[in-house]
């Protein structure tokens, strides 16, 4: 039993179903061979991790009778290992982060926790200790993402949420998924006055909260964007990530901080609704004012427009009279088109609330 126990692995010739993987594994560790089948089965189920160590031991593993000392194929051998234990590695840290991600950190520490417990059963019989490697890749990555606070809804599809009622006794949380999440408050009964909490917890895509146009609502905004996850997938689909938060047309250029929406003209004895929202992200923008019913925020997140900035006189030095006062001409008309959307557009920009600050 003993020379068993120390002899080196190969794959069996004997009761194998296809490479001889299992049995060998079983007939070297002095495991049952089927618990060593229903590991790789489990493996197979969960991303198709079992297939590649399965193909990878296939490919290591010398078959019963060949020589896995052959000078000739062990340059490929320690290849293939190194090849094969990083890239399980890898793996199994992707698959520990990702899980944890979506709110199942407690079932890669669980997995982990059952792992740990079989090596240390095992431990005569398995040898080394980077047996314990499997764990460390599940354990590490997943405590770095759950200390980080990076959280996204298990959905990959976009994200609606219209609530009926928000008041300040009681606030929400709203959490995205992989897709988009529009907050829409348009139609949403508010209190004529207090401060209603909101916290949103935003994903690697764009976040939109739709403000009604017809009423004031004063919005005080704390806002926290971790452009981890969105530069990682960045890199991977060779995009930029789409992070940074605009509030009312206003760009916010830090990844944290605290604003508040313009309120221009209204005193602190105008009653008004105050919406606190707390603002987190893996990455994914914020954008936050008023919409019209008209206007279809997923498909307009920038209503009313960028802010217009008139071109300036044309330079006509050189040109013949003719055709410099052609050319003023043209700039008169489109100049005053550009005044006319520039006044358009920042009477919209500040919202609601600085309208009928100037109104009174």
């Amino acid at each position: 039993m003993a020379s068993n126990r120390h002899a080196p692995l190969s794959r069996s010739e004997t009761g194998k179903w296809l490479g001889g993987v299992c049995a060998g594994l079983a007939r070297g560790r002095e495991v049952d061979l089927i618990w060593i089948r229903a590991a790789f089965l489990l493996g197979a189920l969960i991303g198709g991790l079992g297939v590649f160590v399965y193909l990878a031991c296939w490919l290591i593993i010398p078959l019963e009778g060949e020589r896995p000392d052959d000078p000739s194929s062990g340059w490929l051998v320690v290849l293939a290992r190194v090849l094969g234990a990083s890239a399980g590695v890898l793996t199994l840290a992707a698959l520990g982060a990702v899980v944890t991600l979506f709110g199942f950190g407690w079932a890669v520490l669980a997995l982990a926790a059952a792992v740990l417990l079989a090596v240390l059963l095992a431990w005569p019989r398995l040898g080394p200790g980077w047996a314990l490697l499997p764990v460390a890749a599940l354990a590490l990555p997943s405590v770095a993402v759950a200390a980080a606070g990076l959280r996204l809804e298990p959905a990959t599809g976009n994200t609606l949420v219209a609530p009926h009622v928000l008041s300040s006794r009681a606030g929400a949380t709203y959490r995205a998924g992989l897709g988009t999440m529009l907050v829409d408050l348009r139609r949403t009964d508010l209190p004529a006055s207090g401060v209603v909490p909101l916290r949103i917890e935003g994903g690697v895509r764009r976040t939109i909260v739709a403000l009604p146009a017809d009423r004031c609502v004063r919005v005080e905004l704390s806002y926290d964007v971790q452009p981890l996850v969105a530069n990682l997938a960045a890199q991977l689909s060779t995009q930029q990530p789409d992070s940074g938060v605009v509030i009312f047309g206003d760009q916010m250029y830090t990844p944290s901080g605290q604003v508040a929406a313009p309120d221009t003209g209204l005193t602190p004895s105008q009653p008004r609704p105050v919406l606190r929202i707390d603002f987190t992200s893996t990455g994914g923008s914020l954008y936050l004012r008023d919409y019209p019913d008209s206007v279809d925020p997923e498909l307009s997140p920038n209503w009313p427009g960028y802010r217009v900035y008139p071109e300036p006189h044309p330079n006509t030095n050189g040109e013949s009279k003719r055709a410099a006062s052609r050319t003023v001409r043209a700039w008169r008309v489109r100049r005053a088109a550009q005044v006319r959307s520039q006044r358009l557009i920042d009477s919209l920009m500040p919202g609601p609330c600085a309208s009928e600050g100037k109104r009174r």
